[in-house]
């Protein structure tokens, strides 16, 4: 684990995901109208021909990029990934604070978050947070039908329960459980027309959103989607080599199981709180920020796991890297 200090010259990007239908384009221009001491560009991940400059408000055409290029024979994150690269040289004219990434609804999100681990990419850019929009009516038949829909609630840092207004409450409750059970680790809003606090999905702080987790996957067994959320947790502070290995250890033996995993460390003689963050077994930390004197000091990990993992043995194994 590595110590640095952060570059504040990188610009935050949000990237707002969610199946068809779901609100993207209507939270993305709440966003706008909320946002407007702040140049944010938004760049739109699209399929099909359909062009989305008409349905965004408050922006210049010079401020839309449309990232449309899908060829049978090139990885598109390599695509996007130079893409980011090359919007990034083209903003040097005409520079932004803030990204707001549109993903299509068909959209992996592991590979929109992964972009984010990659070469330069840490150097550039920064992710706020990855934003899932849930659809209150449909979204209990998405999550039956289509992995990808699964997926985006698993690997989101917040989520909107969106078009509240068109739902039974009871099946609205319903789904709420069900979405807590993949991702007990994101705040879920219940919203329509994607109206929500800013503050609430912009910039999620790990620490705020992990350090009062608790592990409940034992009540909380998911048999529907397979997926659940483990959470890890050391009140003593930790030898840093100990904890290396242990992280080493869960990648080698659960690293294609792993949809995400998010965590902050506490160790001894060091007054840095170390973040970690992953997409199944690429990973990256940092420590750029000093614990806070009224910060509770521990160590938390929170895993997001498809399939069998044995979070008993886990935490017997995290609370003895002291």
């Amino acid at each position: 684990m590595e110590h640095h200090h952060e570059n504040t010259s990188k610009k935050t990007v949000n990237v707002i995901g969610g199946f068809l239908g779901a609100g993207k384009t209507t939270l993305v221009n709440y966003i706008l109208s909320y946002m407007i001491d702040k140049k944010i560009d938004v760049l739109v991940r699209e399929y099909g021909a359909v062009s989305i400059d008409d349905m965004l408000i408050n922006l210049k055409k010079e401020n839309i990029h449309v990232f449309t290029n899908i060829h049978i024979h090139e990885d598109p994150q390599i695509l996007l990934y130079h893409y980011f690269h090359k919007l990034h040289d083209k903003t040097l004219k005409n520079p932004f604070d803030h990204l707001l990434m549109e993903a299509s609804g068909l959209d992996t999100p592991e590979g929109l978050i992964h972009l984010f681990f990659l070469g330069h990419m840490q150097e550039l850019y920064q992710l706020g947070s990855y934003i899932a929009i849930v659809d209150a009516e449909y979204g209990q038949v998405n999550l039956n039908e289509y992995k990808v829909a699964r997926h985006q609630i698993a690997f989101a840092d917040v989520i909107l329960l969106n078009k509240t207004d068109l739902a039974d409450e009871e099946e609205t409750d319903n789904l709420e459980k069900r979405i807590h059970s993949i991702n007990s680790m994101a705040k879920i809003y219940r919203t329509q027309y994607g109206r929500v606090k800013l503050d609430n999905i912009m910039n999620i702080d790990l620490y705020k959103q992990l350090k009062d987790l608790s592990n409940n996957s034992k009540e909380e067994e998911n048999s529907v989607d397979n997926i659940k959320t483990v959470v890890l947790s050391n009140n003593r502070p930790m030898d840093k080599e100990k904890a290396n290995e242990w992280i080493q250890n869960l990648f080698v033996t659960y690293g294609n199981k792993l949809l995400r995993s998010k965590g902050f460390f506490y160790f001894k003689n060091d007054d840095y709180k170390y973040e970690f963050q992953a997409v199944r077994k690429t990973y990256h930390s940092k420590a750029d920020k000093r614990w806070e004197d009224n910060e509770e000091r521990k160590s938390v990990v929170v895993l997001i796991a498809e399939g069998e993992i044995d979070s008993v043995m886990l935490q017997e194994s995290f609370s003895l890297c002291n």
